[in-house]
């Protein structure tokens, strides 16, 4: 879906702003103070069609480009960079998962294929983009 937006329209002022932010997480606070939240829910679903945008959370997006093997969009930075980042933006405390920590110490040569992550703080959200998801070691949300 390739639309022409005009200057002055909400959703080319959203696009403006998302380009302007550091990183490869959007999240709705971002963009709070531009509209009313049914206009920035509509905007946000628009750039998500446009492939601009994936929904990877509750009120967290992040950036994407559209993969020219895959004809679809595909999150810019990867999953697991995203997942890490936008925890840190949500002001979440973390840390890397046992497997992460061992690989990064050299004390295993196995790398560490899905995404996990220790809680230090409570969060009750899930981050998940297609198969993928973000998943809390133990089972536990939070320390």
């Amino acid at each position: 879906m390739n639309r022409k937006y005009y200057r002055n329209s909400l959703v080319f002022s959203v696009m403006e702003r998302i380009e302007q932010l550091v990183g490869h997480v959007v999240l709705r606070e971002d963009i709070a103070n531009m509209a009313s939240p049914r206009q920035i829910s509509r905007c946000f679903q628009r750039l998500v069609e446009m492939g601009l945008l994936i929904k990877i959370g509750h009120g967290v997006y992040a950036k994407a480009y559209l993969s020219e093997y895959l004809n679809k969009p595909v999150i810019a930075g990867g999953f697991e960079q995203v997942c890490k980042e936008a925890l840190t933006r949500l002001g979440v405390k973390w840390e890397p998962g046992e497997a992460e920590k061992a690989y990064n110490a050299g004390l295993s040569t196995q790398v560490p294929v899905k995404t996990m992550v220790q809680l230090k703080d409570r969060y009750r959200g899930q981050l998940s983009y297609g198969n993928k998801k973000l998943i809390v070691e133990r089972g536990i949300n939070a320390r």
